[in-house]
């Protein structure tokens, strides 16, 4: 299912969303460095980011039950340590897109520009209410297209 290497994450161009944050107190385990999971909520925020800069109205559009995009895969190769206090760039830097399924490559970079964790997640649309496929929504499509590290899958 992963639709990119390592290595084609790690040489991906200038990011699709990005946002800037710190790594939080509770983001961070025993042994001091960030807690495992604590990536993917980053990786979710920055998701999101680019679903709304896309147009997608993504709170009304659960609140109704039209369309949601639950995640079906997700994976992450953790480089170098987070620390608390670390200030980081959480960027989605690459997407396919496919008939109803969205892929995407993330990287969180320190601030002098190490990637620190790379990974991917796999999304597919769904009505909210029946949970049965439907189409990638066009507005993302649009929001997309042409953009470099962009493409489709099948």
């Amino acid at each position: 299912m992963p639709s990119f290497s390592k290595d084609e994450i790690l040489g991906a161009g200038p990011p699709l969303s990005s946002q800037r944050r710190p790594v939080r107190f509770q983001d961070v385990d025993a042994a001091g460095t960030i807690f495992f999971p604590q990536v993917f909520e980053y990786f979710s925020d920055a998701y999101l980011a680019l679903l709304l800069a896309a147009g997608l109205d993504v709170p009304g559009s659960l609140a109704r039950r039209e369309a949601a995009a639950p995640l079906v895969h997700a994976e992450a190769d953790y480089l170098t340590p987070l620390r608390f206090g670390d200030e980081v760039e959480v960027e989605v830097v690459l997407a396919r897109l496919g008939g109803s399924s969205t892929h995407y490559a993330h990287r969180i970079k320190t601030l002098d520009g190490r990637v620190a964790t790379v990974g991917q997640t796999v999304h597919v649309w769904v009505n909210a209410a029946t949970f049965a496929p439907i189409p990638v929504p066009q507005a993302l499509r649009d929001y997309l297209a042409g953009k470099p590290g962009v493409g489709t899958s099948s």
